[in-house]
């Protein structure tokens, strides 16, 4: 049994809530930086406004400077309690006329480009290790025949705007996470409602009975159609091996009861007489059938096993007349005690072909043996001619076995390639199964085998292989 997993549900929620969560830290930290810049804005605009007030209160009587802080420019910014004022007048050398210590800006160059704009310059910057926003700006004194610059610096401590920054920082926060969690449960409801098919298909498949195999009838939506084509071909492909299973069952049965049947009755007769000539005679037709029937239950097997490799296919790459040298070589042994001669024609060289060579192996085993049996003439040496040669189709090599026997009748060639199908040559040893392991390799290598009679005696299996070159 497979092991769980865990839920695609739960899967796609977490994936989905560690996106939100992600995107929601971006947010929070854009909605962070927005808030700071809302609340400098804010502040700056009271500053400002501070600052020119009491910009405004300079002016020069006899030839001096005077300043008196005006209490407008301090209610200003009475409105942050807990804030820190600074302020400092200085003349365009830099002395100090009244106020704190000045502050020098960071960028004096910059600060001097806004003021010949009329514009302020504000800047952040510590004192006595607190941070304090700064403003500074300049006025242009023609009063009384004098000429002169004075700057007024003023600075004010950031708890009141920090403060402010938090605020709608905290708020936002809880906006975002009202939508993180709003998201997570629409999420949750629609990869339910969106796995509902996979659910129908695990209701049908369970509704099934063990030996149903036909095709799912569920209609899913486009994205799981896919999966049901799957399982449909999948089990298509089990209802076509288990009908061919049952059917081979049975054939293999059937052709396995008579000669099991001869065994038995043989050997209680033997069992009877007391005629030493007679038992030995009995004997041997008990040893004949039994090796006849340890020959067919083999190619049962046989055949049963390459059925199998044909259905999962175990494609190689090889040189082709490499192999159907090798099997010609293994043959040739037997074919001399049966007074036959196997040839060879190779018009395709060296090609290298990807496909399974066991498979290649045991059709031409079968086809040859199939010769052997049959193709044998009347008088003198008989002849089997194997080649391999192209053909006008792409990706496809043509291997004939040709014998030079009677042939066969035109009526039985499509019957002696089925399944112990052997028409009117049953006085022939053999099981009927050869040539149907040939068709059945063959069909699953995506390939034709034909059988055609040669005028003046002989027969000529030919397979199209189709094969990657």
């Amino acid at each position: 049994m497979l092991s769980n997993k865990g839920s695609l549900r739960t899967r796609l929620v977490l994936l989905f809530g560690l996106v939100l969560l992600i995107g929601g830290a971006f947010m929070l930290l854009a909605a962070n930086a927005l808030a700071q810049r809302s609340a400098d804005q804010l502040y700056d605009k009271l500053l400002e406004s501070a600052a020119l007030t009491a910009v405004d209160s300079v002016s020069v009587i006899d030839q001096e400077l005077q300043f008196d802080l005006p209490y407008a420019a301090l209610a200003t910014l009475a409105l942050s309690e807990n804030d820190r004022v600074l302020y400092s007048l200085t003349n365009h050398a830099g002395k100090v006329i009244t106020g704190y210590q000045f502050v020098e800006p960071h960028d004096r160059k910059e600060m001097l480009e806004q003021h010949q704009q009329g514009l302020p310059y504000f800047f952040n910057h510590s004192y006595q290790n607190e941070l304090f926003r700064f403003v500074i700006l300049e006025r242009r004194l023609l009063e009384s025949g004098m000429q002169d610059k004075v700057y007024l610096q003023m600075g004010q401590s950031r708890l009141a705007r920090d403060q402010l920054a938090a605020d709608l920082t905290f708020k936002a926060m809880i906006g975002l996470g009202g939508l993180i969690i709003l998201g997570w449960l629409f999420v949750w409801l629609t990869s339910g409602w969106s796995l509902r098919p996979l659910l129908k298909i695990e209701q049908e498949l369970a509704c099934k009975e063990p030996t149903d195999l036909t095709a799912l009838s569920t209609q899913v939506p486009a994205e799981t159609a896919q999966l049901v084509d799957a399982i449909n071909k999948f089990m298509g492909r089990l209802q076509r091996n288990q009908d061919r299973n049952h059917a081979f069952i049975a054939e293999a049965a059937h052709q396995l009861r008579t000669p099991l049947a001869s065994l038995q009755a043989q050997a209680e007769l033997a069992t009877e007489d007391h005629d030493i000539q007679t038992i030995q005679k009995r004997t041997e037709r008990i040893l004949r059938n039994a090796r006849e029937t340890n020959t067919r239950i083999n190619q049962l097997l046989n055949y049963a096993t390459l059925a199998h490799r044909a259905d999962i296919r175990l494609p190689e790459r090889f040189i082709l007349s490499e192999v159907v040298n090798q099997v010609l070589v293994d043959l040739a042994p037997i074919a001399l005690t049966q007074a036959m001669e196997l040839s060879f024609d190779n018009h395709i060289a060296d090609t290298t072909i990807k496909a399974d060579p066991e498979a290649i192996k045991e059709i031409l085993r079968n086809l040859v043996d199939n010769a052997l049996k049959y193709g044998k003439p009347n008088t003198g040496q008989g002849l089997i001619h194997v080649s391999l040669n192209y053909t006008a189709e792409p990706n496809c090599l043509l291997l004939q076995v040709q014998d030079f026997g009677a042939g066969v009748p035109a009526d039985l060639l499509e019957q002696i390639t089925q399944r112990f199908g052997r028409g009117e040559l049953t006085h022939h040893a053999g099981s009927g199964l050869g040539l149907a392991i040939v068709e059945q390799l063959v069909h699953g290598m995506q390939g034709r085998f034909s059988l055609v009679n040669v005028a003046g005696g002989g027969l000529t299996a030919q397979v199209f292989l189709q094969v990657s070159v």
